[in-house]
């Protein structure tokens, strides 16, 4: 992996009301057309690989606005293949990694139609490589072949709240460049909320989208990202440089920069300005399409973020909002056992059984919860 991001403050915003093929196309090309500039490639992509990389998250279908618009993976796609590339439409979701799991998600996504009309071909690698990187809190990262491999990533995401990260856009999308349930060991190993958001930065760094566009024509606020709301905000945006784009997107959600540990951290760093204001959008002015959205449940803020880390973080730990199981929800498929980082749900009488001691609160069981059976108990701090 040979890679490198493009640190422009070069960011695009267009109005875009619904996912009709035509209008997308023109934009989207639009969008890439430019962002190829801003690396300084040229058209010409005969004999390079290249990886459209949705957010397959679970089996759900695309009205459900869990996953990428196969919408949008499709004219990305059909771009880069009229072009000479090979192209793969690639992702890691959060269960298991093989060819039974990824072959019903592909479909019930619509990746399997995105590919079949783009003339992509869909991963059918399961295996993935060791890459060593430098980075703040990581060394070596297990990724998968075909992004391990490729010379261009197009990450197209989907804009939505994360009850762990508060936001996913472009650099959680790239959370999925791990294998499967290789995932829960990143979790496990990063518990602290600004510990797994510097992870995050490390791991987008490393494999390094050098296209990111994304859906904000219908956006998920609430207790995203698989148990949120739908919201129309009618807008879609790109970028060279992830977390830029990033920064663009969590102030369209109303959030301050420090409020999104990817973005804080990326500040930090000096990947991106400091403020949405010195970004340079080219299109639409970003006040237009601004909301507040609606918060998730396990979100970090209120007067539990003033709260010192007193008692090596025990307090802040015990204050944090925990998953709780809806036990008239929960249909007992044991999916949330299979994907918990820390070993602390168990199946007893036919539903799932949280252990609240063993918790390190990552949210994955309510992320990934096929029911949506799993709530978050909020803290009264949470709501000062």
């Amino acid at each position: 992996m040979k890679r490198l991001i493009t640190l422009t403050n070069r960011v695009y915003l267009e109005k875009c009301e619904e996912y009709d093929e035509t209008v997308l196309r023109e934009k989207l090309t639009y969008f890439i057309d430019n962002i190829l500039k801003d690396n300084g490639f040229s058209s010409d992509f005969s004999g390079k690989k290249v990886v459209v990389k949705p957010n397959l998250l679970a089996k759900r279908t695309p009205d459900a606005g869990v996953t990428t618009s196969p919408v949008f993976v499709k004219i990305a796609a059909e771009y880069f293949v009229k072009r000479g590339a090979a192209v793969t439409i690639a992702d890691s979701p959060g269960g298991l990694y093989n060819a039974s799991s990824l072959t019903a998600i592909y479909r019930t996504t619509g990746m399997t139609d995105a590919a079949s009309g783009s003339g992509a071909v869909l991963n059918e690698d399961y295996g993935y490589q060791t890459v060593t990187f430098d980075g703040e809190v990581t060394k070596n990262l297990h990724i998968i072949n075909p992004i391990a491999e490729c010379d261009l990533i197009v990450n197209v995401c989907r804009l939505k709240t994360h009850a762990l990260c508060e936001m996913t856009a472009a650099v959680k999308n790239m959370f999925g460049s791990i294998p499967g349930l290789q995932k829960a060991e990143q979790h496990a190993r990063f518990p602290q909320r600004e510990k797994f958001a510097s992870q995050l930065v490390d791991l987008c760094l490393a494999t390094a989208p050098q296209i990111n566009l994304v859906d904000i024509i219908v956006a998920m606020e609430g207790n995203g990202p698989a148990s949120g709301t739908l919201k129309k905000v009618g807008a879609i945006a790109a970028g060279a440089n992830p977390f830029a784009v990033d920064l663009l997107c969590s102030t369209l959600m109303g959030y301050q920069p420090n409020e999104v540990g990817t973005v804080a951290e990326s500040i930090k760093r000096d990947l991106c300005p400091k403020e949405s204001t010195e970004l340079t959008v080219i299109g639409e002015n970003p006040r237009d399409y601004t909301h507040e959205f609606v918060r998730p449940d396990g979100s970090a803020g209120g007067l539990f973020k003033q709260l010192p880390n007193m008692f090596g973080g025990k307090l802040q730990k015990w204050l944090e909002p925990r998953p709780v199981v809806n036990e008239k929800k929960c249909i007992g498929c044991g999916e949330c056992k299979k994907c918990c980082p820390a070993d602390t749900i168990e199946m007893r009488n036919k539903k799932a059984f949280i252990i609240n001691e063993k918790c390190i609160k990552c949210y994955c069981c309510q992320e990934l919860c096929p029911a949506k059976a799993i709530n978050i108990k909020r803290s009264i701090f949470f709501k000062l």
